[in-house]
This record gives C-alpha cells, structure tokens and sequence, in this order.
C-alpha cells in the first residue's frame, strides 16, 4: 500500500513537472515587427522591390524615369498612360517557356495589356494551350518522337515535357491545357487586362462552345476575345458569343515568307535555330513561294474589310502581318471607319516589326501590336515613356549610375548593364554596348567687341601701369667695403 502511495507521488510529481515545463515551450515569443515600407517608395506599385542595399535611392532614381525594380528583378513601367497602343504578349512572356504557366503569369505581371495563347483540340476533346501542329519544337515528348496534337489523347499530352528557350534543355514540366490557361490568367489578372484565344483547330461547333463556356466560367465575358486564320471557325463562334471581338489573322505577307524561308535555310544546319523555327520552316516548305503567292489573299480595301465585317460581326478586326500593313497605309483609317481594329504581328522577327513601326507617325501606328517584347521596350521605343525628369539626385553608387544613363538605355538588362558600371558603359536600346557620353563644359565667350581703327586693323592698347607707391624700402650699404 506504501508503495502504491509513493508511486502515485512520485507520477503526480512528474506530471506537474510536465504540465509546467509544457506550459513554458508554449509560452508565445515576442513577434517580430512587421517590416515597414519606406514612406518615400510606398506610392509605388505591391510588386516593387522595398527591401536591399540603397533601395530607396534605387527606386527613386528609377522613378524620375517612370520606372520601378519589380520583386522579380524585373524593371518595369509606373505609368503606361503615355503609350495608347493595346501591347499583346505572343504566346505569353517571350522569356518563359511556351505553353507554360509562367509564360501567362509573367506576361501579366509585365502589364501586357492582353496576353496571346495558341490552343489546339486533341482526338478526345480537350482543348490544350499548344502552338505547333505536332512535337519536338516547345514541347518534347519522353521517348524522343514526334506526335501530331490532333492524334494525341489527354494522358499522352501529359507526357510531354517543355523545352527550355534558352539552351533548348528539357525541363521537367508539362504544358498545359486550356483549361489550365484559363485559371491561371483569371488568377494573375488585372480587370483591364484580357485572354486572346488564337483557335488553330478545325473544331465542330460543340467544341466551340465547350471552349466558350469554359472561357465564361474562368474568365468571364469581358476577360477574353478570339482570333483565328479561319473565318469559318470565327463565323461559328458568332453564333455562339455575339458579344466578343472576333480578330481575323491574315496569312504572312508573301514577301515575308520568302525572307522567313531564306534565313531558315542559312540556320537549318545549326541545330539549336532548327528547332527554335521548325514549324515555322515546314510552313514555309509546305507551301513553297509560288503556291503561296498565289492563294495569298489580301483583306486591307475597303469592299474586303466590309464582307469580312459582314461575316464576323460590327466587334470584330483585322490582324495583319507588318509587311502587309506598311504596304497598306491607309488600312487603319478604312476599319476605323467601319468600328473595327487592326492589329499587327511580324514572322520576321521582333527586331523587324519594331523597326517597322518606328517609321509610322503616331496616329499611324496600329491599334495593337502583338510581339515578343516587353511593354516597356514598345513604350519606351515608340512612345519616350521613360524620360528622365532629372528631379531627384541620388546619393547611392547605382542610384548615380542610373541618373547618368542616356534617354536609350535597355531597362529590360538592367542586370546586365549593371556590369558596366565601372566602366562607364551601357546597353542601349538600339544599338548594343555603348560609353555613357558625359555633358562638356561649357565655356563663356568674351562678347565685348574688339574695337577697330578706320583702316580695319584692332586698336593696340598700351598696358595700364599702376602709379600709386607702395611701402618704402630701406637699403643700407656696408662700411669700409665689407660685406
């Protein structure tokens, strides 16, 4: 009995002693203060960068360019308001693989103002965010071989890996469906911001309305519009949405795809720019220069703007390749004129249809542009959307840095051109590498007129002598000739 007495002690003891040494583990620790953003960088957007060495003067010294360092390292634009030009991402962010989540994400966090996705129909009826006809270019498949997307089924699809855009390396990630597009854009959008849906299937018009509803659910009737290389396809979706805006995508210009053909066959041996243009290279061999030109229609007159709206709809538009644009300059007036817009893409390149658009007046230019760029490059370019004001002298290194860099430094490698510093160089918009030009002093001109005699000659001025006295000096002269 004694010894029952003592172990129920000796257990009532230990469970006090853990009662209270529990009690102590879960007594709450101080809570750390909330980190505090700098008032002078609080009216810049939630994604800015608040934290790091010298970030106030960084963000200030780029803002008196109506610029800002983004959390994810990116520069970006304060104010799009000086740009009136509706800035589409091709396929989304140029620098994310295609068909991927990021590549959406990003294109909205970059402030396109409309992001442009491919979708596709595989042989079970789902629709999947892919750009090409068949593998092997952005999408891989794990055994090595190419398969047609029309062929393909919902678990296959889901065995292809993304390539890298970069080192053209497979990643371990899968594109995704359409479906997946769609709550990714709804996720990561602004309520400006909307989905172009760019149909490349021949689909019936049941798939269509999967599409749509799907589209409707995610998004919503304002978040999204639809564009396609086939009328007949855009003739259905009439049908089935009467509210959206219909973009019809005219073929490349036949010039353009001569050039196109030309500079893929100089790469076709170089494997990395093979892949990087393969379905643009068996598009361009599929149809061969002549056949091309020869089923190449034109929309851009007046009569063929007009059956186009007629069979599409009043909220519906023109999508042109650069070259054919530039070579109908009054195209945008002639759908003005109709309600309907007109938007330009490039199979040349980016390079090409920037400079393109250089050339163009303002009120010339289109009413979109749909490229493989950022906002700020197409701003900036066009637009001088980021002119130093020159109302804040930073203190820090980088801060000065950025003060002293010409009108055209490239923002987009602000990284990179961190590099320079030192150097005194910087990464222009234009034209690659170059030395930072500093300000030469400027030196006063004497505007006093030198005065002249009757025969022409300058009159010499004698000197003027100073003929007041100054302190008397005492000399004295040693006696006897000593010295």
């Amino acid at each position: 009995m004694t010894s029952r007495l003592l172990n129920s002690a000796v257990l009532y003891s230990l469970l006090v002693s853990t009662l209270f040494l529990t009690g102590c583990k879960s007594t709450p620790e101080p809570q750390q203060p909330a980190y505090v953003i700098p008032a002078a960088i609080s009216h810049l957007p939630l994604d800015a960068a608040n934290q790091g060495l010298d970030i106030v003067d960084i963000q200030l010294a780029l803002g008196d360019r109506n610029l800002y360092l983004a959390a994810n390292g990116n520069i970006k634009m304060i104010s799009t308001a000086q740009c009136p030009l509706d800035i589409s991402a091709h396929r989304g962010d140029f620098r994310q693989p295609e068909s991927s989540y990021n590549a959406i994400a990003a294109a909205l966090n970059d402030n396109f103002n409309s992001v442009e996705i491919d979708v596709m129909l595989l042989k079970d009826g789902t629709w999947v965010n892919h750009h090409d006809s068949q593998t092997g270019r952005a999408t891989v498949h794990y055994t090595g071989e190419r398969y047609k997307i029309e062929r393909m089924n919902r678990k296959e699809f889901g065995q292809l890996k993304l390539r890298d855009k970069n080192t053209n390396a497979l990643l371990n990630e899968r594109p995704i469906t359409a479906a997946e597009s769609f709550k990714v854009f709804a996720a990561y959008r602004a309520p400006s911001q909307k989905l172009n849906v760019e149909i490349k299937s021949d689909a019936n018009g049941q798939a269509l309305v999967d599409l749509d509803n799907m589209l409707r659910k995610y998004i919503g009737l304002s978040g999204f519009y639809y564009s396609a290389a086939d009328k007949d396809t855009l003739y259905k979706l009439r049908g089935i949405n009467p509210y959206v805006y219909l973009g019809f995508v005219q073929g490349g210009h036949p010039t353009s795809v001569e050039k196109l053909r030309s500079d893929l066959r100089k790469g076709v041996k170089n494997d990395a720019y093979y892949l990087d243009n393969q379905d643009d290279l068996e598009l361009a061999g599929r149809y061969g220069t002549k056949r091309y030109r020869s089923r190449y229609q034109d929309y851009t007159s007046t009569s063929a703007l007009k059956k186009l709206q007629s069979k599409l709809g009043t909220n519906s538009g023109l999508h042109l390749d650069i070259r054919s644009y530039m070579q109908s300059p009054g195209v945008k007036s002639r759908a003005k004129g109709l309600g309907m817009k007109v938007y330009t893409y490039s199979i040349n390149g980016t390079d090409y249809h920037q400079q393109q658009l250089l050339t163009l007046s303002h009120n010339t230019l289109p009413d979109g542009v749909i490229v493989d760029a950022t906002p700020y490059k197409i701003c900036q370019r066009l637009f001088k959307a980021s002119v130093p004001a020159k109302r804040y002298q930073p203190l820090s290194n980088i801060g000065r840095y950025i003060a002293s860099l010409p009108q055209d430094a490239d923002f987009d490698r602000f990284e990179e051109m961190l590099g320079y510093q030192q150097e005194g160089y910087y990464l222009s918009l234009n034209s690659g590498l170059k030395s930072i030009v500093k300000a030469k002093k400027v030196t006063t001109k004497n505007t006093t007129p030198t005065p002249l005699l009757e025969h022409g000659f300058p009159t010499i001025t004698d000197e003027k002598l100073e003929h007041k006295t100054g302190e008397t000096i005492i000399l004295t002269l040693p006696e006897n000739g000593t010295q």
